[in-house]
């Protein structure tokens, strides 16, 4: 949704100017999960009202409401996801109810944001990762944050300070990295990953006149199993990766990152990543 129809100028207007637009992790309404008893009784009574109203239901779904909570309108989330067909359910639904277009009720912001209050010299990569078709994902975009701490950042630093100087980054960190390697799918638990192979190796390719910063050149591969749902299948991602890193030789600091993948596989399809520096995130004075 979010590549696809939350991305189009039209239906961000729309919804921004004639809504009130709301998403629930379906997880914090079941079990363990973190949402209070009013707005799980909430959740559940949006769900049976479409039922009862012979509408399109279920847990991957979109729901429209009249401004005293009523449901009036549903779209599975397959249906959604075609912005042309949430584009005409939104417009019917305005003309509908003769909703006015106002302000928001609440700022627009980024839906993914960086970790705050980051420990001094520890970096926030962003992660993306697209589905670029052939089946075996759901399709659209992941978003992910990594946190690599100080400690983590030097392994970067090359043994010897010299141009061409080569060598494997230790796997706890490349770890780290490309454990977040895989498309999207129902499973985002990556302890149920499992590599048979994961590799980052660098190498200098200059320094700078004064000696104080390093730019690296990065590459790597990875196989790894990682289910689609939450039980063991047959499921790998496979990839080949490079990228550089630009670092500070006296603080032994990343200032910064980047790793994409040149050819990626899972479930018969085609994904890409792509791993960067945000060097804006708040830290705090530790």
């Amino acid at each position: 949704m979010r590549a696809g129809p939350l991305s189009n100028p039209e239906i961000i207007k729309l919804l921004n100017a004639h809504f009130v637009p709301v998403y629930a992790v379906n997880e914090d309404y079941r079990g363990e999960g973190p949402q209070p008893a009013e707005e799980r009784r909430e959740f559940t009574r949006i769900y049976r009202e479409a039922l009862d109203g012979e509408m399109s239901a279920g847990t991957v779904h979109v729901y429209l409401t009249s401004p005293d909570g009523r449901v009036i309108d549903s779209m599975h989330v397959a249906e959604a996801a075609k912005t042309e067909k949430l584009l005409a359910t939104l417009k019917r639904n305005i003309g509908r109810l003769g909703i006015p277009a106002g302000g928001t009720l609440v700022k627009p912001k980024p839906q993914s944001t960086p970790p705050a209050g980051l420990a001094k010299d520890s970096v926030a990569l962003h992660l993306v990762s697209r589905a670029l078709g052939g089946g075996g994902s759901w399709g659209g975009v992941v978003e992910n944050w990594i946190v690599l701490t100080s400690k983590e950042g030097a392994k970067f630093r090359p043994p010897v300070a010299k141009d061409g100087e080569e060598w494997r980054i230790e796997p706890e960190v490349s770890a780290k990295l490309l454990t977040h390697f895989y498309p999207s799918t129902e499973n985002n638990d990556v302890l149920k990953n499992v590599f048979d192979l994961q590799r980052l190796d660098a190498k200098v390719i200059a320094i700078d006149a004064e000696g104080e910063t390093a730019t690296l050149r990065l590459s790597g591969a990875l196989k790894m199993k990682h289910p689609f749902y939450h039980k063991d299948d047959r499921n790998v991602a496979q990839a080949k990766i490079v990228g550089f890193v630009q670092l500070d030789l006296v603080t032994s600091t990343i200032r910064e990152f980047g790793l994409i993948t040149t050819e990626a596989t899972y479930g018969g399809g085609k994904f890409a990543v792509g791993l960067r520096l945000v060097p804006s995130a708040p830290r705090t004075s530790k």
